[in-house]
């Protein structure tokens, strides 16, 4: 056989080889792009979410410049949810809608601890926003932040969900969802949209590395937001949810090996502040909750949830491990002593 004809055929046979590759190739990247690829562009839901989200701008004394925020509709009939760290003393509350018009806000409610707001304007635009479905958001998903960062009005910023149920122990009864999309002074109080523009959670802060290097963007899932509001319109009749007013976070491995177990579920608490409920239920520091009113606490995620969930301080029931054994404990109230 010619040199000539061992090239054609070597030729022909790495061709092959090629386009066989580039199949399986495109095959994999297919199968590992999911039936979820990420968007060209997010026109679309910024379009759609910019239509119930606001700016805010305070005016406080003895600020030279007004405090910029931002906040979004909750219904159609002008209530606005908003960050609770916003509004300070400010004196005046003034709100700019997505038609540019100005219109003043006053302070429906508020709670400093969950840092959520609700505040109330007249004429606001028939728009009935849109929210995503509890349990709809998962990890790596797509997400986009719609503020007022530095008073650039309608700003967005994209990025993915980093993490769920993110829960802190200087938070109390709060989780968060953890992204890299890029928050700025002025988009506190705003909402942060999924790929199709719903609402998933309020933009709440971000923490920030060493030296001020890029950290991490949390939101409060709208799930709860929704639920505290529904909670400061409520009327002074009803009786308001009990806080529990201890500290706690998930178990670290040394604390759980410490306590003669083997796995981490639970979560451990931090402090039993005076006066509280915790305190009168008989917690103690080092305390590790695994069950509370008849619910599997596996971290401190799902006893935010219990708590969230806690309607009447009357029997509450807590198992904890303590000093490595179990033990009940339940809240008795005066009236049943």
């Amino acid at each position: 056989m010619s040199r000539h004809h061992l090239v054609a055929i070597a030729t022909r046979l790495l061709i092959s080889g090629l386009v066989l590759f580039g199949g399986w190739g495109a095959a994999l990247c297919g199968a590992q792009a999911g039936t979820r690829p990420p968007p060209a562009s997010f026109a679309d839901a910024f379009q759609r979410g910019s239509a119930w989200s606001v700016g805010l701008y305070m005016f406080v004394p003895g600020e030279d410049e007004p405090r910029v925020g931002a906040g979004f509709f909750i219904d159609d009939k002008g209530s606005i949810a908003t960050a609770a760290h916003l509004l300070g003393e400010a004196q005046q509350i003034l709100v700019a809608l997505p038609d540019r018009r100005v219109v003043a806000a006053e302070v429906a409610g508020h709670d400093e601890i969950t840092d959520v707001a609700l505040l109330r304007i007249a004429g606001a635009p028939r728009v009935r926003p849109a929210f995503a479905s509890p349990g709809s958001l998962r990890v790596g998903d797509w997400v986009i932040a719609v503020g007022e960062p530095f008073g650039l009005e309608h700003s967005a910023s994209a990025g993915i969900v980093s993490g769920k149920d993110r829960h802190f122990g200087d938070d109390g009864e709060l989780v968060f969802i953890q992204s890299d999309v890029a928050l700025n002074p002025g988009n506190s109080g705003g909402p942060l949209l999924d790929a199709q523009g719903a609402i998933v959670g309020m933009n709440a802060r971000t923490i920030v590395g060493p030296a001020g290097t890029p950290g991490a963007s949390l939101a409060i899932p709208i799930a709860i937001v929704l639920q505290l509001v529904a909670e400061f319109r409520q009327d002074a009749a009803h009786p308001t949810r009990p806080r529990l007013g201890a500290l706690f976070d998930d178990v670290p491995p040394m604390t759980a090996w410490a306590a003669g177990r083997h796995e981490t579920h639970g979560a451990v608490v931090l402090s039993v502040p005076r006066g509280t409920l915790a305190e009168k239920l008989g917690l103690r520091a080092g305390d590790i909750v695994i069950r509370m009113n008849g619910r599997a606490i596996n971290g401190s995620a799902d006893l935010v949830a219990a708590l969230l969930a806690w309607q009447s301080a009357e029997g509450a029931r807590v198992s904890v491990i303590r000093d490595g054994q179990p033990q009940a404990l339940m809240l008795e109230l005066p009236s049943q002593r």
